[in-house]
C-alpha cells in the first residue's frame, strides 16, 4: 500500500486534476470511467508486472496509470481541460469545488 504514497509524491498534478475532473459534472463519463480504471489498476495486485519485482513492478503501475491518466485528460473537451489546469495553476496546486456546471468559470464566486 506504500506504492500509493510514491506514486502520489511523483505524478501529484495529475492526481489533483483527475480528482477535479472526477467531481466536474460537466465531464464526460468516459473520462471518468478511463481515470477510474488508472486508480483501480494502481490499487489491483492483480498487474502485468508483480510488485514482488521490486522496480519493475513499481515502473508497471506508475507507467500505465500515467498513460491511462493522460488518456482520460485527451477524452476531455478542451474547455474543462484548459479551466481545470488554469485553475491548478493558479491555486499554487490545489483545484477548488465545483460549483455549477460552468466550464469555463469553476472557481466559486
Amino acid at each position: 500500500m506504500w506504492k500509493l504514497g510514491v506514486l502520489w509524491w511523483k505524478f501529484k498534478k495529475e492526481i489533483m486534476m483527475v480528482w477535479a475532473m472526477l467531481r466536474n459534472p460537466a465531464a464526460p463519463g468516459i473520462s471518468k470511467l478511463v481515470a477510474l480504471l488508472a486508480v483501480v489498476y494502481i490499487i489491483s495486485p492483480v498487474d502485468l508486472v508483480p510488485d514482488v519485482i521490486p522496480i519493475l513492478g513499481w515502473l508497471d503501475d506508475g507507467v500505465i496509470s500515467i498513460l491511462l491518466f493522460k488518456l482520460a485528460f485527451k477524452l476531455l473537451p478542451k474547455e474543462i481541460y484548459d479551466s481545470l489546469k488554469a485553475q491548478f495553476e493558479k491555486n499554487g496546486g490545489k483545484v477548488d469545488n465545483v460549483v455549477d456546471d460552468s466550464v469555463v468559470d469553476v472557481k466559486p464566486k
